[in-house]
């Protein structure tokens, strides 16, 4: 495509070399092809080497740069339509506590005490993925909201992530009441349909879905339940299953937060063009808009996906 040089790879590192390579204006003619990352302390995920977490700091302290601090990366599902475990592999990788709370510290000197995360699945902090590791979690919690002190909010299970359904219990809720400030959680269903469920291999069910929003409703805690419309193979069967379990999860209290599908670079659904929205999910949506049950940007998203596909 007429690329000098591609980067393969986590590539904070090795980024910094290609940076000062071309700053010195020497190394960049015989640099040609593909670069992969060598150096400091690696894990292996499946996907090659890749940069311990520890090693980089979530955010740019000296150019006052701050965010969300990423806690977790790689996801072990494998969902067809995520980019996630595809970049970042299958097997998460966890920034440790004493390295999330010096970034906490680093924020609350610059009097920035609205901490979030950045996860694919929140509850899965110092776990493998598949399961949760609730000593691990709890310990995190506690030491961050210890050195927020009073004054600082901490937001966990929210935006900028979200949590899987099936890790939503009565331990998971009672940590969000004890330490965080967030009022709600971001709960990833993605369809109605448990046949699209299984195709896309969420690895979990619809049923999960109900159980997860009833009892975080039941705790006091709103929820906003993310949905993807016009996902490969997806027919006027399951849009009707998807539109059945949003108007219970609505009945309950929750909201849908709605999403196109978009075919992402490296996921196994890349090439698919994915299905158009229907007439009847369409008059939903938009009903859903215009009295609150439904957010997002699903139409913004369907505009860019008709551009991705025909290009």
């Amino acid at each position: 495509m007429g690329f000098d040089i591609v980067v393969r790879g986590e590539a904070e590192e090795t980024f910094i070399n290609l940076l000062n390579n071309i700053a010195e204006q020497k190394g960049y003619e015989e640099v040609k092809g593909i670069i992969y990352s060598k150096k400091g302390q690696y894990l292996d995920t499946g996907r090659g080497k890749t940069p311990c977490l520890d090693q980089f700091p979530p955010f740019a302290v000296e150019h006052r740069l701050f965010g969300p601090i990423e806690i977790t990366r790689g996801c072990p599902f494998g969902c067809k339509f995520c980019q996630t475990p595809y970049l970042f592999g299958m097997k998460p990788r966890h920034r440790s506590i004493d390295s999330i709370c010096r970034a906490v510290n680093q924020m609350k000197s610059y009097g920035l005490t609205d901490i979030r995360f950045i996860s694919p699945n929140a509850f899965s902090y110092g776990a493998d993925g598949k399961k949760m590791n609730i000593v691990t979690l709890t310990n995190l919690l506690k030491e961050v909201r210890r050195v927020l002190e009073k004054k600082g909010r901490l937001f966990f299970g929210s935006f900028p992530s979200e949590v899987r359904p099936e890790f939503v219990n009565e331990q998971t809720i009672d940590l969000i009441k004890r330490y965080c400030d967030n009022d709600n959680i971001i709960i990833g269903a993605q369809s109605g349909s448990q046949r699209i469920l299984a195709l896309c291999n969420r690895g979990h069910t619809v049923e999960d879905v109900y159980q997860a929003v009833r009892l975080t409703l039941k705790n006091g805690l709103k929820t906003n339940v993310d949905f993807i419309f016009g996902l490969p193979e997806e027919g006027e069967e399951e849009i009707s299953d998807s539109i059945k379990v949003m108007q219970d999860l609505i009945k309950l209290g929750a909201r849908i937060h709605a999403h196109t599908f978009i075919p992402l670079p490296q996921t196994p659904f890349s090439k698919s063009s994915g299905t158009a929205l229907s007439p009847a999910l369409s008059k939903f949506l938009e009903k859903g808009k215009s009295d609150g049950t439904v957010f997002g940007d699903w139409q913004k998203q369907a505009e860019i996906r008709k551009v991705m596909v025909h290009t």
